[in-house]
């Protein structure tokens, strides 16, 4: 039986974004060190702070208003996470939120909540991450790590060899016709080689690409050089 809410998984970009958290506890302080690592702007309105978030507004790493929560407070930002451990405070927060159509979290009340977290493992540009709808929060971690477990060791720079190899790819097979779609088709095949294959340099990697993109579309393409193989 499914218990958890479905949803749409999504990446949010917080760099230089409001946030709002609501509440000066552990679980606060949790929440704002996620916000603070992904370059958020973070407001904490509580009328009282743990050391750590004291620390990070002495710092002012955070702004901290220092009272309880009113419903102005959402206005103007970007996402909300209500983390007061009052479970009618943080349906209040998730009221003025949905009134003025800003997504929220309230930790722990899923019913006052438009946003899970996942859990999020991370190494470079690749990203796993784990949810549950809400339904299994304490499993979402687990999930996560024996899934990045699963994947190889080296995942960060097989990531970056196919990032370099697709920027090349655009750049040496333009147009938004036909070729858009077999281009499409062959990075995606690329995708799916053997890991193994994926080791490969970007500019060899580059030139089978353009290869296959040239025989399906029946005309010659090559890639610009700039002396690796790669495009500019």
């Amino acid at each position: 039986m499914t218990r958890g809410e479905p949803g749409l998984a999504v990446y949010l970009l917080m760099r230089g974004r409001r946030v709002l958290v609501v509440g000066g506890g552990r679980v606060a302080a949790a929440k704002v060190a996620k916000l603070l690592a992904a370059h958020a702007e973070v407001v904490v309105v509580a009328p009282a702070l743990t050391s750590d978030l004291a620390g990070r507004a002495g710092r002012r790493e955070i702004a901290w208003l220092a009272r309880e929560f009113e419903a102005d407070d959402v206005a103007d930002v970007w996402f909300v996470v209500a983390a007061t451990g009052n479970p009618a405070v943080d349906r209040a927060v998730f009221a003025a939120c949905e009134a003025r159509r800003v997504w929220c979290n309230a930790a722990d009340v899923p019913a006052a909540c438009s946003t899970f977290w996942m859990a999020q493992r991370q190494a470079g540009d690749a990203v796993v991450a784990a949810g549950t709808g809400g339904a299994a929060p304490g499993l979402a971690g687990r999930i996560a790590d024996e899934a990045l477990a699963g994947l190889p060791g080296d995942l960060a720079a097989l990531v970056d060899h196919y990032a370099q190899t697709r920027a090349a790819v655009l750049a040496s097979v333009p147009g938004d016709g036909p070729e858009a779609h077999v281009r499409t088709k062959a990075l995606r095949r690329l995708a799916r080689r053997p890991w193994a294959a994926l080791r490969a340099a970007p500019g060899p990697l580059t030139s089978a690409v353009v290869a296959d993109i040239a025989t399906e579309l029946g005309g010659a393409a090559g890639p610009s050089d700039d002396g690796d193989g790669r495009a500019p």
